[in-house]
């Protein structure tokens, strides 16, 4: 089975910077900010890997198995490149945060 790759845009990374970091925050500038902040980070800061595995889970809905399925990996292997990437960002934004 061929999977088609989703690349991340403007468009949709707001997706998964609200998945990654959502407060409530009303303030349109700050949460278009953020969106930046996490967009780059995600292009700049995540391997190939966890990046695919981010955007699989987050922009496509994909569940862990169809996902481990497609890249050929364990479903460890992609909680761990998930967890790891959500790790990465959220430190990203924490920082900016202060």
């Amino acid at each position: 089975m061929r999977h088609e790759r989703v690349y991340l845009n403007d468009e949709n990374s707001d997706i998964i910077a609200f998945s990654l970091y959502h407060q409530g925050s009303s303030n349109r500038m700050e949460r278009e900010r953020m969106k930046t902040i996490l967009t780059r980070a995600i292009r700049r800061e995540l391997t190939d890997r966890q990046r695919d595995c981010i955007t699989m889970y987050y922009l496509e809905g994909m569940k862990m198995k169809d996902i481990a399925d497609a890249l050929h990996l364990s479903r460890s292997t992609v909680t761990r490149h998930i967890q790891s990437a959500t790790r990465k960002l959220r430190r990203v934004a924490s920082y900016y945060q202060r």
